[in-house]
């Protein structure tokens, strides 16, 4: 019963049997099999299509689904109460951060955590650009994120943490442009660049890594959009509007554990104050 509610809380926030396969890593004919097993032990249609691709939740889904999500609570709950029970660990805190949050926030953020915190929960830091992030909290495979990206969804809770500078650096005569990926921060706002200084990059290297593109600017290669926080101070740079001061976001889902809450309480506060 726990993974046909997994499978539905997915279908049912992602409004796509593909989106859910894809978030919680099995194959679609196994959703459309763990709904179809679901639907006939309610006796309840949950969704209906329109066409090949439109996805809509019935009003039955749409009462089941804040029911299913406190069954999926209760579940993991009570199997977590059993594992501590029997062997005693630290609580698991799984934060999806995006590489300049993990590079320039975090350590900061860590740095001054208390250490009752520190000593009760263990923090998993895995690094991904904002939209994958997204996705990772709305599946609960990221109990927290951390992200540069003004992004957002229905279930999601988005708080603004702290306030970061991008610059524009390197080589700034330089025909060659240092992308990031789709879906990381600075790819929206290094777009929201070109399209504000009408540029048509002739050349470019798209670099899925923020660490290496700040290692190829210093070795005087290409130029890029960057955050001054990240940059070596040899590294020549220009500063651009206020239109490039963006905010990093702490996210959650909106029906998070509430051991969470303390956690969340304290980043916030600690980042606030940096």
């Amino acid at each position: 019963m726990f993974k046909l509610l997994q499978t539905f809380i997915a279908v049912y926030e992602t409004r796509s049997f593909s989106k859910a396969a894809s978030q919680l890593f099995i194959s679609q004919p196994t959703v459309s099999v763990h709904i179809k097993q679901l639907e006939e032990k309610l006796t309840v249609r949950l969704f209906e299509r329109n066409g090949h691709t439109d996805l809509y939740p019935t009003n039955n889904a749409r009462r089941f689904y804040q029911h299913a999500l406190h069954l999926l609570d209760d579940w993991q709950a009570a199997t977590a109460s059993l594992t501590i029970e029997a062997n005693p660990v630290k609580t698991q805190v799984v934060i999806g951060a995006s590489q300049t949050t993990a590079t320039v926030l975090l350590p900061k953020i860590f740095e001054k955590l208390p250490l009752e915190i520190r000593h009760r929960v263990h923090f998993k830091i895995e690094m991904h650009n904002s939209e994958e992030i997204l996705a990772g909290v709305l599946n609960k495979q990221f109990d927290l994120g951390l992200i540069e990206k003004p992004i957002t969804h229905d279930f999601i809770v988005r708080d603004s943490i702290a306030v970061d500078q991008l610059v524009l650096a390197g080589d700034l005569s330089s025909d060659t442009w240092l992308v990031r990926e789709k879906g990381s921060g600075v790819y929206h706002y290094m777009q929201q660049y070109f399209k504000q200084e009408y540029i048509v990059p002739s050349q470019f290297l798209t670099i899925s890594n923020n660490d290496v593109i700040v290692k190829m600017l210093s070795a005087g290669i290409g130029k890029s959009i960057v955050s001054i926080q990240s940059l070596p101070e040899h590294v020549p740079y220009q500063t651009l509007s206020t239109a490039f001061n963006r905010d990093f976001y702490l996210i959650h889902h909106q029906h998070q554990r509430t051991d969470l809450n303390d956690i969340i309480m304290a980043l916030e506060s600690i980042a606030k104050k940096l």
